[in-house]
């Protein structure tokens, strides 16, 4: 005769912590042992990837234009520069940890018969490097270098960037370092007086940054020319 299953206050008994107690049934062992099955509630590993973004990826650009517009530089500064726009290719220089430059310049006088082509009234360059620190450490050295021949450095305001604003008698240069690129924009005297000097480099080099940010990996976007 089969005996009705024990209960303990009227509920049958849990056993530890998550487990689930199976008996056996009728077996023809007396003394057999109940099986243990044991249950989790915890969910199972997960076997993807987590999601991440991928790091911005920047390149130099290809020409001057999708950095600044000639209609930029002549509303910023007041008045058309005369002359021509350039734009030149440096090579790297890895003992610095300098992995490339270009340079613009605006208000370049072009070569004649009798004199080679002028200087830019406005010159812009960037230069990338291997990493931050390298970046850094090339506009520390560029500024003592300037103010042992004289030069006055002061700190200078362009959001999203570490800025200093060299004022020497030759031309009035603003160094922005953004992560591991460099940017310097100098302009020549006679153009502005020192006050706008400052407050136009302030903003053309502002409109540099903002259209000279990386993309993220993978986003297409168009190629500056000029």
């Amino acid at each position: 005769m089969r005996r009705p299953p024990t209960r303990v206050g009227g509920a049958r008994s849990f056993v530890g912590l998550v487990g689930l107690v199976v008996l056996a049934g009728c077996s023809s062992t007396p003394d057999a042992a109940p099986v243990v099955v044991a249950t989790s509630s915890a969910p199972p590993p997960s076997t993807s990837a987590p999601a991440t973004t991928a790091a911005p990826v920047y390149e130099l650009p290809e020409g001057c234009s999708g950095l600044l517009s000639l209609q930029q530089v002549d509303d910023v500064l007041g008045t058309p520069l005369p002359g021509e726009t350039t734009f030149t290719v440096g090579t790297p220089e890895p003992e610095i940890g300098r992995t490339g430059r270009v340079t613009c310049g605006f208000g370049v006088l072009p070569a004649t018969e009798d004199a080679a082509a002028g200087d830019p009234l406005l010159q812009l360059s960037v230069f990338s490097y291997t990493d931050a620190q390298a970046a850094a450490d090339r506009v520390g050295a560029t500024v003592d270098a300037q103010q042992a021949q004289g030069v006055r450095a002061d700190q200078a305001v362009v959001p999203g960037s570490s800025a200093v604003l060299l004022s020497g008698p030759d031309e009035t240069t603003l160094i922005a370092t953004v992560d591991t690129r460099t940017y310097s924009l100098s302009l020549v005297p006679g153009v502005l007086d020192a006050p706008g000097t400052q407050t136009a480099l302030q903003s053309l080099m502002g409109a540099v940054l903002a259209a000279d940010s990386p993309a993220p990996e993978g986003t297409a976007g168009a190629s500056p020319t000029g």
